[in-house]
């Protein structure tokens, strides 16, 4: 019985530690007609969905928060979200943006050392061996 008491606590114990190594970030901007959405983030998976509401919304779930700096804005031209990993502490941080955009809007991605996913897309896509920039052309 002891010992099944003490796995309690070891579980529980891991549970504790994983809530506080991983953030979840909600961000929802309201839009109206033609609007630019730009992130720019590096070591993480970035998944893209578009749909027919003028809301972007972000989803951000953060490995290890406190590695992490993110800055969000919103303006007439459109939304901006950066996220960047600290210096020393940031090697231990993974993310995942979940990222949920209108159609009609451009959306311009910066990345660094990323996965990138993008749901329910139609076009064209080039994406340059250099610089490796991808540039989405309606299709």
């Amino acid at each position: 019985m002891q010992h099944l008491n003490t796995l309690a606590q070891v579980a529980s114990a891991a549970s504790t530690l994983a809530e506080l190594t991983r953030k979840s970030t909600h961000y929802r901007f309201n839009t109206g007609g033609d609007t630019t959405f730009y992130l720019d983030v590096s070591h993480a998976e970035v998944r893209v969905l578009r749909h027919g509401e003028p809301i972007i919304e972000v989803d951000a779930m953060l490995q290890a928060p406190f590695a992490w700096r993110m800055v969000s804005d919103q303006d007439d031209a459109g939304v901006y979200v950066v996220a960047r990993r600290r210096p020393v502490v940031g090697g231990l941080a993974g993310a995942l943006f979940s990222v949920v955009v209108p159609y009609q809007a451009h959306l311009v991605l910066k990345l660094e050392h990323c996965r990138l996913c993008l749901e329910a897309v139609t076009g064209t896509f080039q994406v340059s061996p250099v610089s490796a920039e991808m540039v989405i052309a309606p299709g």
